[in-house]
């Protein structure tokens, strides 16, 4: 397994926050997500200028043992950037960033990969919208 691997949970465990969080946060049509922008997917913003965009920042691997059938270690970030329009106030946003905490806690274990730590790195306007970036911080121990 590789990092790949890793993208594809975090990014299954963040598209369940509808069902984890009670709140339509993630608005979809049939299968197409309408408000998350997904790496190299085609996406137009919402009118709304309300919508999350992902991004997998993994580092490279580490041995985690000695041998030809030691696994990888893999640690990274998964970045969850929050939208709102320029001027919407902060209640929005602090709400689905409580909810992505919740969600991502230090600890949690999607199968082989943990959770280190989830915070708000950064935030202020851009060009169209207020831009919130959560980082999601994990460890992987993987098979190879």
């Amino acid at each position: 397994m590789n990092d790949g691997y890793i993208q594809d949970k975090l990014t299954a465990v963040f598209l369940s926050l509808n069902d984890f969080s009670g709140v339509e946060y993630i608005k979809r049509s049939g299968e197409k997500l309408l408000n998350v922008d997904l790496p190299n997917v085609p996406f137009t913003p919402p009118a709304d200028k309300r919508f999350f965009s992902l991004s997998f920042l993994p580092n490279e691997p580490d041995p985690s043992g000695l041998g030809t059938n030691a696994g990888n270690t893999w640690t990274g970030v998964f970045q969850i950037d929050i939208m709102v329009p320029i001027g919407a106030g902060m209640a929005e946003i602090s709400a689905k960033y409580d909810w992505i905490c919740r969600l991502f806690s230090r600890g949690k274990t999607f199968d082989e990969v943990m959770i280190l730590r989830t915070y708000r790195a950064a935030e202020g306007p851009e060009t169209d919208f207020y831009r919130t970036v959560i980082r999601v911080e994990f460890r992987a121990d993987l098979s190879k």
